[in-house]
């Protein structure tokens, strides 16, 4: 497969020009992040978030009002880049003469990939919605659009759909590849078979089941 339009470009945060605070504030988040994940959100003082940045106290507070506030700022700053590169990632110009098995080895190589670099992406920024269960409407939300976006690709192709209900088929396939990565990258399902498996080995099975259901003929390579 020629290099795949979920490895180059794509990655889940907004780069672009920032000014000084910006830069200040997004190094911050970007402390917070790592720390909710590793430690969690009850274990992390704004002391701890500063000494990682390597900014003073007084400096979080200039741009925090607290470490809820900034729990919220990480909600913020996931979901946005989350809806636009979901967008982009799902543009049909962006997969022209690519199969089905090129868009799902490259949306999971893409899941591994982004998960490794930053392992707190999600994980903590849902620690707002801990605090405000509200929000988890809005991120649902932006799940089902990027689950959307890939049923449409695939449906797109339904000619390579064996299966007589593609457009069952399709969701339950997209269904069960979101539940066997989220198992995949919960901390706290160390024990399950699934995180046992190298990365290799991981994209082997979870390719090698969505292809049963979806009735796809193509081997795997």
């Amino acid at each position: 497969m020629a290099a795949s339009p979920w490895k180059s470009e794509l990655h889940w945060r907004l780069d672009g020009q920032q000014d000084r605070s910006s830069k200040t504030q997004n190094k911050l988040l970007d402390a917070a992040e790592s720390l909710f994940f590793l430690d969690g959100y009850d274990a992390t003082s704004v002391a701890d978030i500063a000494r990682k940045s390597g900014f003073s106290v007084g400096s979080v507070y200039h741009h925090f009002k607290d470490k809820k506030a900034i729990a919220f700022a990480l909600f913020d700053r996931m979901t946005g880049e989350y809806a636009v590169t979901a967008k982009e990632a799902c543009a049909p110009e962006r997969w022209n003469g690519a199969t089905i098995t090129d868009i799902l080895k490259g949306y999971i190589h893409f899941s591994i990939v982004n998960n490794r670099e930053r392992p707190g992406f999600k994980i903590a920024a849902l620690e707002a919605v801990r605090l405000d269960p509200s929000l988890g409407t809005h991120f649902q939300k932006l799940q089902i659009q990027l689950h959307r976006g890939l049923q449409i690709l695939l449906l797109d192709r339904r000619s390579e759909i064996g299966h007589p209900d593609p457009e069952f088929a399709s969701a339950y396939a997209l269904d069960l590849l979101t539940a066997l990565l989220r198992v995949r990258f919960d901390p706290a399902a160390n024990d399950a078979q699934l995180t046992k498996l190298n990365e290799k080995q991981f994209r082997l099975h979870a390719i090698s089941l969505c292809m049963s259901i979806l009735q796809l003929e193509r081997k795997l390579t």
